[in-house]
Formats: C-alpha cells, structure tokens, sequence
C-alpha cells in the first residue's frame, strides 16, 4: 500500500525524478510500438494487465458511455492507490502463479504459463514507464539535451522489452493449423462486422431488465498475441466469451476461465418473425430483427440487423469444417 502518490527514484548519475506510484496504463503488450493498428483507436484496459479491447468506430450513445465509464476509472486517484484499488502487475502475477499451479488442461496450462511470463516482463516495463514520465515532467516546457538523452536509454529499453513480450506471447496461429488459422480471420473479419451492429442486447433471465444491452469488441485476454485481436463477446451477468481458432474462453476474470471446445459449441442464427418482433418491442428490446443461440452454454443475443449476424455464423460453420 502506498501512502504517497510518487516517490524520489535516482534515474543516473547526478539526476533523481519524481516517480509516480499510480499504475500507468498502456497498450505494452497489445501491439507494437509505433504501430496504428485499427486507425489507431485507442486501447481500453479492462481493470487488468494483458486484458482489454480496441475502441471501434460507432455511432452509438450508449457504447460511447460504456468506453467513456472504462476511462474515468483510468483516472489517477488518490484513495485507489492507498487502499490498493489501482491495477497491480505484482498482484496479478501472484494470481496467475497461482491459477497454473492447479491448472490440468493443456491449453489451459499453456495460456497461464505466457501469461505469467508476459507479466514478468510488463512488470519492469510499467515500472520503466513511470521512470520516462517523470523525466518528462522534469523536462516541462525546456529544452535539456541531457535529459532528453536519459528518457532515450529508458525509451530503448521499453523497445527491447517489446521485442522479449513478443516471444514470450502466445500466438495465436501457434494454436491450430494454417487451415483453421485462415478460417479463424475469416470469421474474425465477419464477427467484426457483427460487433459493429448498432444495438445488441443479451437475454438475461435472472434480471429484473431481462434484455439488457452488451457490447462485442476485438480485443485481446490475458496477452494473448493475434492479429486483428481476439472477438470479444459479452453478457450482461459479467463473463466475456473470447474466440480462439480451436476453443472458446469463458472468462470470469483473467485466471477463472473455462476452454470449450469449437467443434462442440454450436452457434444458431435465426431471423425474428413479425410476430416475434412484437413481443420484443413490448419487452423493450426495441428494433431487434435476429437472435443468435449457443445452446451448449445457454446464451442467447439479439440484434437489430440481419446480414451481418448470418454472415458471422456462416464463417463460424467453415471454421468448424476445419475442426
């Protein structure tokens, strides 16, 4: 617990800095440095290192306030970092230590092993990070050819870092077959345009709001490499469900996740009948016109369009040819 928000910290010979102590957040890990991928939208961390999404382009009200809710708690605090609230790579390494001690499935055992690795590394990189901010605060407005030099050897070593996390990463395509990888972007590509529907609700039974609206996003858990990211689906009672070439994650957090199989999970589109739509109306669901099914994990989302959703289950089904 820190009782004060920076510390003093000797940098080099002669220059001491004030270190910040509040966690820094970055996209480290997620993409390569100097690199714009997704037109450079800005990476959301979802409360943990390793874990979160990309923030697409939409013109929805409501998902701007779920990305601008997110951010506000990026926000430094002073009573967060004393009471320990702040994100802690110290604290999910210890977790994720734990979680693959226990771990029996394979896969399981081989995403928490690159997880705890990756954390390793992104451990001295944050910490490295909040060194080049300081100097930057040093810095301000003057120009000091010295100090600028200092945050170069600082920024260098956070590239070096880049390139250890890369190889520690798992990899997607390591996971299947070129045949399942190339399906896998097709489907990738199709759940992109899915996720870029305007509304999409979930179906929660066990809520007072029944249809209560979600969220999808390509993103990536626990430092997983892929490119283009990982699709990310959500339901409104806090699990996110991850789509790998082989298996779904069903994560709860970070090291509480479940690896079903593709090849035994089924996903279902059907277009609502005019009759349906009424109903939902009447539920508040608004302008739904299809529903997508799992039936193995009793999970059912609607959407207000069509096309797209057809178009992501059809590549689904292609993926699970390859299965």
């Amino acid at each position: 617990m820190s009782i004060f928000p920076y510390k003093i910290v000797k940098v080099t010979e002669g220059l001491y800095i004030k270190r910040s102590e509040h966690f820094v957040y970055s996209d480290f890990g997620v993409r390569d440095t100097n690199t714009h991928g997704h037109s450079g939208r800005r990476f959301i961390c979802t409360g943990v290192p390793g874990t979160g999404f990309i923030e697409r382009e939409s013109e929805s009200h409501s998902y701007h306030i779920f990305v601008r809710k997110l951010l506000a708690k990026q926000r430094n605090n002073y009573w967060r970092l004393v009471f320990g609230c702040e994100p802690s790579y110290k604290k999910e390494l210890a977790r994720a230590k734990t979680a693959l001690s226990q771990a029996q499935e394979p896969l399981r055992r081989q995403i928490l092993d690159c997880y705890v690795n990756a954390l390793t590394i992104g451990t001295t990189e944050e910490l490295t990070e909040r060194i080049v901010r300081g100097i930057k605060d040093k810095i301000g407005h003057k120009s000091n050819k010295f100090l600028v030099s200092v945050m170069s050897h600082y920024k260098n070593k956070i590239n070096q870092m880049g390139h250890d996390m890369r190889s520690v990463q798992l990899h997607v395509q390591n996971t299947c077959t070129p045949e399942q990888y190339e399906a896998y972007l097709k489907m990738c590509e199709a759940f992109e345009k899915m996720a870029g529907c305007r509304r999409i609700w979930f179906a929660n039974e066990k809520s007072r709001e029944v249809y209560q609206q979600v969220f999808f996003d390509m993103g990536v858990f626990d430092f997983i490499r892929a490119d283009g990211f990982l699709p990310i689906m959500r339901d409104s009672r806090g699990v996110t469900y991850y789509l790998l070439p082989t298996h779904m994650i069903v994560a709860r957090d970070t090291v509480d996740f479940d690896l079903v199989p593709l090849k035994n999970l089924t996903i279902v589109c059907q277009e609502l009948a005019i009759q349906e739509t009424v109903e939902v109306i009447n539920s508040r669901l608004g302008d739904a016109a299809s529903m997508v099914r799992i039936p193995e994990l009793n999970l059912s989302w609607y959407f207000n369009h069509v096309r797209p959703i057809m178009y992501f289950v059809g590549a689904y089904e292609e993926l699970q040819k390859t299965l």
